[in-house]
C-alpha cells in the first residue's frame, strides 16, 4: 500500500509546519484507481492511467491547451477549430470535466472517507478541485501529466484542460513541450452567457452574491440581476469559479515564451479559431 508520508510534503504556514500532506499519482494508482471503473479503453485507446511498454508521459508530448474560465466561448472555438484543422490531435486525451470526474473528484471523496460517486453541482465541483489542487502541486495540470500516451501518436495534441494561474504556471515550468492559449473576455458578458446556457453541469445554489466583482462592475451587474439579464445560478457558479481560479487573465503570462493570450471581447468563434490555427501552424513549423 502507497504511504504518502514517504515522500510527504510539508506547508508552513504562520511560522508553523502544516500536517498537509502533498500527494502524487502512487497514491491515486494505489488507493484510488482499482477502486474505479473508468471508459479509458474505449473512449481513448492512446491513452492509459497507469505506464506500460509503448507510452510515454503527456507531460513530455507536444500539447496545446486551451485555457478559459466558464463562460469564455473555449468549446465553441475547439469546434469551430475542428472544422478549420480537421479532427487530428483533438479528442485524443479526455477533457478537464472528465478528467476531474476519473482523477480529482474520487481522489478527494477517498481521503475524506466519502464513496466515490458522481457529483452534477458545479460549485461542488470547485470545492473538490480546490480540494485537490491544495494536496496535488500543480493541480489538474498535474493530474494531467500523469497519463500516459502511446508512442504510436506524435502528432500535436488539442484539448482543453487547466484553468487559474497556479495549474498554468506549473503547465509552463514543468513542462516545456506544452503550450498554454488562454481566453479572455470581460466578466459581465461571461455572466450572461452562463444565465442563457444551459449545461447539465451549470447546477449550483447560492444567494445573488456580486461581492467578487471589482467595484466599478457591481451596479451594472445589479441593474443586470434585476433585468432578468442575468441570474442567481449564474453569479454563485463565477463566485465559485473566482473563489478558485480568480478572475481576471493570467498575469505572469508575458514571461512565458510557450503562453499566448487572445481576447475574444468583439470576435467571433471563427476569428478566435483562426487566430488560434495560426498558433497551431506556428508550432508545426518550428517543428520542422
Amino acid at each position: 500500500m502507497y504511504n504518502p508520508l514517504a515522500d510527504a510534503g510539508y506547508v508552513e504556514m504562520n511560522g508553523e509546519t502544516s500536517e498537509m500532506q502533498f500527494l502524487d499519482a502512487r497514491y491515486y494508482l494505489s488507493e484510488v484507481y482499482p477502486r474505479l471503473k473508468l471508459p479509458l479503453p474505449d473512449a481513448y485507446p492512446l491513452v492509459r492511467l497507469d505506464s506500460a511498454a509503448g507510452y510515454h508521459s503527456l507531460g513530455s508530448h507536444p500539447l496545446l491547451m486551451l485555457v478559459a474560465l466558464t463562460g469564455t466561448g473555449k468549446s465553441t472555438t475547439l469546434a469551430c477549430l475542428r472544422q478549420n484543422l480537421g479532427p487530428e490531435g483533438m479528442g485524443v486525451i479526455p477533457s478537464r470535466r472528465e478528467l476531474a470526474d476519473w482523477i480529482a473528484l474520487p481522489m478527494m471523496q477517498t481521503l475524506n472517507g466519502e464513496a466515490t460517486r458522481p457529483v452534477a453541482d458545479r460549485v461542488r465541483r470547485f470545492a473538490y478541485t480546490r480540494s485537490f489542487a491544495e494536496r496535488v502541486p500543480g493541480g489538474m495540470a498535474a493530474a494531467f501529466s500523469w497519463l500516459y500516451l502511446a508512442d504510436s501518436f506524435s502528432d500535436l495534441v488539442i484539448a482543453e484542460g487547466i484553468r487559474g494561474g497556479n495549474e498554468m504556471r506549473h503547465a509552463l515550468t514543468r513542462f516545456p513541450a506544452w503550450r498554454i492559449v488562454e481566453l479572455t473576455l470581460d466578466p459581465l458578458t461571461r455572466l450572461r452567457r452562463l444565465s442563457e446556457r444551459r449545461d447539465r453541469f451549470d447546477r449550483a445554489a447560492g444567494a445573488a452574491d456580486l461581492s467578487f466583482l471589482p467595484c466599478e462592475l457591481r451596479e451594472e451587474a445589479q441593474t443586470m440581476l434585476a433585468a432578468g439579464e442575468i441570474d442567481a445560478r449564474a453569479i454563485a457558479i463565477m463566485g465559485a469559479e473566482v473563489e478558485n481560479y480568480g478572475l481576471l487573465p493570467f498575469a505572469a503570462g508575458h514571461q512565458y515564451r510557450n503562453y499566448h493570450r487572445i481576447a475574444v471581447d468583439q470576435r467571433s468563434p471563427e476569428q478566435v479559431a483562426r487566430e488560434v490555427a495560426q498558433i497551431v501552424e506556428a508550432i508545426a513549423n518550428a517543428q520542422g
